[in-house]
């Protein structure tokens, strides 16, 4: 997409015709995919989620673009582009009851205690969005995960990530990371590669359309895939 208002957003989602994997507090469907390694049908599989944020919908048109792509993908690859539907609709960062995904995970560092904005909810995956990240990933086991947000141009990471940050960093420009600059309790990095010691990258992209910074965002998604090609999962 070049752009476009959310329900334009929302109705490209809806025409990748992905498998329908939960629904938000408002009803709307999330949807994902699993692409690539026909060769190899024992690989675990890669996870790469986009919206969890409502207002980085450059995350979302990053994975609309990449799903184009992964049809001859090297390993399997779980697409998930829009996790937070409601919030994407409304521009806003938080979910429709105002929780801010990104703080809802089951992670050992989960605390109700937040800044404004940061509401985590009452209880890790009280949210179903969060829930339908987490029953996809209880029964289909990955090995790595991506988070796509905005708007720091970075690669951040969690959990045995330093070479593969590093590699995705020298593909697209941004620095890599290990520290954002503020704490991130009950996070998606937090629960799946500090607690669960999985390889994990958060790969923030810079603020404004994604038409201003396709080219880096492409070759830092390639640059991830690619890393894993030929290791065995």
């Amino acid at each position: 997409m070049q752009g476009g208002d959310a329900s334009e957003r929302l109705r490209a989602v809806d025409a990748l015709g992905f498998p329908e994997i939960g629904r938000s507090v408002e009803g709307r469907p999330i949807v994902a995919q699993r692409f690539g390694g026909a060769g190899a049908p024992l690989v675990r599989p890669l996870l790469i989620v986009g919206g969890i944020h409502g207002d980085e919908p450059a995350s979302v048109d990053a994975l609309l673009e990449l799903a184009a792509r992964l049809d001859a993908a090297p390993i399997p690859i779980w697409l998930l582009p829009a996790a937070n539907p409601d919030g994407l609709m409304a521009g806003r960062k938080n979910s429709a009851r105002d929780v801010d995904l990104n703080r809802n995970f089951p992670a050992r560092n989960f605390t109700t205690t937040h800044a404004p904005g940061y509401f985590p909810g009452p209880g890790p995956l009280s949210e179903p969005e969060t829930r339908a990240i987490a029953a996809l990933i209880d029964r289909e086991p990955i090995r790595a995960a991506i988070a796509v947000h905005a708007p720091f141009a970075c690669v951040n990471h969690d959990g045995p990530a330093d070479g593969w940050a590093a590699a995705v960093a020298a593909a697209c420009g941004w620095p890599a990371r290990a520290d954002i600059g503020y704490p991130t309790p009950g996070s998606f990095g937090s629960w799946l590669g500090v607690d669960r010691g999985l390889p994990v990258l958060t790969v923030e992209l810079p603020p404004g359309p994604l038409a201003q910074f396709r080219a880096p965002a492409a070759a830092a998604l390639t640059a991830a895939i690619a890393h894993f090609r030929g290791s065995p999962g």
